[in-house]
């Protein structure tokens, strides 16, 4: 009898936790494709400066009934492309005088 309720408790463990898996991969999708609006305001542009982003191939889309989605990967692609870090360099040459 024990073991049935060990087997019992483990399996709805499992249970519980295959749950938190597929909820949590359902999540990840839905933050997987962006609409455009979503991803003006992602990356602070305008619509004029998002359609020649889309246009000249630097951001990647998908247009489906008229609207225009956008993966995050992509706009997360596009802000690591044009990542400039800081020049520490600079705060060395400065002069104290």
């Amino acid at each position: 009898m024990a073991i049935c309720k060990d087997i019992k408790s483990d399996l709805q463990e499992i249970y519980r936790s295959l749950a938190k898996i597929t909820k949590t991969r359902m999540l990840l999708l839905v933050d997987e494709w962006n609409r455009k609006d979503q991803a003006l305001k992602i990356l602070g542009i305008s619509s004029r400066t998002f359609n020649r982003l889309t246009s000249s191939g630097q951001l990647p889309f998908s247009k489906v009934n008229g609207l225009t989605y956008i993966k995050t990967t992509d706009i997360e692609g596009l802000l690591n492309k044009n990542y400039k870090p800081y020049e520490s360099e600079k705060l060395v040459n400065i002069n104290c005088h």
